[in-house]
């Protein structure tokens, strides 16, 4: 296997990627099963068919399944994610579609960047989402915490990682205070330690080489984004509103770019 396909090859499953729905995700963990053969046939078009058909096949069961899930949970936002599964599936075919007029080792790149980002991206994000709304307050506090699984194995990013959900979990400790004094408090030093967190780690990026930097940094001021439109909302949310929104801030954005693209860099740095 050359050097290129290599080092894009597959995110294998883990089990920080799951959702704490135990049929959600051992299908989650099929579906990077069936996509760690690819890299090992990298020079065999007919496995690498096979194998994108499998997975074809089984991503659709497993949007079916999810689907009927969220059906029977009401879920508000099942037409946005099944369009959402729509556009999946569509790339998967177009991968088929031009396995035989391009060289293989881009289509093998093409599928597994297709798994390690987009299909990633999805369970980390939009699959997040369905499995907050299911969960009650106490629920989710309880499952609102750091977790051991989220370490990257670097000393600065994972302590500073660490303080700011010991900040959000502040926020959520009120303590017989004014709530809503302690709450704009808290959240203008999460917001503040963010930023900060953000500059030292865009500082690492550029003094090791990193070569998505740019990317990266984009990705930074796309998630201040988000906590500025949290803020605004702040005057206008309930208790519980709150609770919700800061949890799923913290678990939709944050974690998942820990998980993804936080990642890439200490792979990179593995070499």
């Amino acid at each position: 296997m050359n050097a290129q396909i290599h080092n894009s090859s597959i995110v294998y499953w883990d089990k920080a990627y799951c959702l704490g729905n135990e049929k959600i995700d051992s299908e989650h963990k099929r579906l990077f099963e069936i996509a760690s053969e690819i890299p090992k046939y990298s020079e065999d078009s007919k496995m690498i068919m096979k194998i994108v058909r499998e997975l074809i096949k089984y991503t659709k069961i497993h949007f079916k399944n999810e689907e009927d899930f969220m059906s029977l949970i009401d879920y508000k936002k099942l037409e946005d994610h099944k369009q959402l599964h729509k556009e999946l599936i569509d790339k998967l075919n177009e991968i088929i579609k031009d396995i035989n007029s391009n060289p293989l080792e881009k289509t093998v790149i093409r599928l597994n960047k297709f798994v390690s980002k987009e299909i990633l991206h999805h369970i980390l994000v939009e699959d997040k989402k369905v499995h907050h709304a299911i969960k009650d307050r106490k629920e989710l506090k309880k499952q609102f915490m750091w977790r051991s699984d989220y370490k990257l194995r670097n000393e600065l990013l994972d302590e500073e990682h660490m303080k700011l959900f010991e900040i959000a979990m502040r926020a959520l400790d009120y303590n017989n205070t004014d709530i809503k004094s302690h709450i704009k408090i808290v959240i203008k030093e999460l917001y503040d330690y963010m930023k900060t967190h953000f500059e030292h780690e865009e500082a690492y990026m550029e003094e090791v080489n990193y070569p998505e930097f740019e990317e990266h940094k984009l990705l930074h001021e796309e998630i201040i984004l988000q906590m500025n439109q949290f803020i605004k909302q702040l005057p206008t949310l309930k208790i519980v509103e709150f609770e919700r929104k800061l949890i799923e801030y913290m678990d939709v954005w944050l974690i998942n770019h820990i998980l993804y693209e936080d990642r890439k860099i200490t792979k990179f740095l593995k070499g």
